[in-house]
């Protein structure tokens, strides 16, 4: 089995929209979701995984390998990298001061805002995440380079090809 990177990724905080649930003084008052109501990234078609160049068969529902109270996330084997989709609770604030992650750069995929940024120290990189707000949470697509992996590709290009096939399906 190889060493993904995945465990350090899981840590990162993403973005995350929240409802008002209450007004105190005029002033909203912001109640975050809890992970009942977070995006479940295993329901994803296997069409999707597909036409993304992983393969359905290697679903991982584990990818932070111990539970994480405000993270849901599914990854899938593709050749020589994972592709992993996570939904959480973590707000705008603690996503920008996580210095896990870095190089944060707003991209556009089929029309829909995201936040794409690096993770990690490895130079050359070897993770990517594309984080999209939704009504369900904050959805992070990840593309993470096995860690023997010695060629140059960008996995910012592998998650942003891959990006618009999950954007689809994605909840608004």
């Amino acid at each position: 089995m190889r060493l993904t990177g995945l465990a350090a990724a899981a840590c990162a905080a993403v973005v995350v929209l929240a409802g008002c649930s209450a007004t105190v003084d005029g002033q909203a008052v912001l109640s975050p979701l809890t992970k009942e109501q977070l995006f479940d990234p295993c329901t994803v078609p296997d069409s999707v995984i597909q036409a993304v160049g992983a393969d359905p068969t290697t679903k991982g529902d584990n990818p932070f390998m111990s539970p994480r109270p405000e993270w849901k996330g599914c990854e899938w084997t593709a050749d020589g990298y994972f592709i992993s989709l996570f939904s959480t609770t973590n707000t705008v604030q603690q996503f920008r001061e996580n210095d896990y992650l870095h190089d944060f750069q707003i991209v556009t995929v089929a029309g829909r805002e995201g936040l794409q940024y690096l993770l990690g120290t490895w130079d050359p990189p070897h993770q990517c995440g594309i984080a999209f707000g939704s009504s369900q949470g904050t959805i992070t697509l990840q593309a993470s380079k096995f860690v023997d992996d010695k060629s140059p590709t960008d996995p910012c290009l592998l998650a942003n090809n891959a990006a618009p096939n999950f954007v689809e399906i994605l909840p608004s």
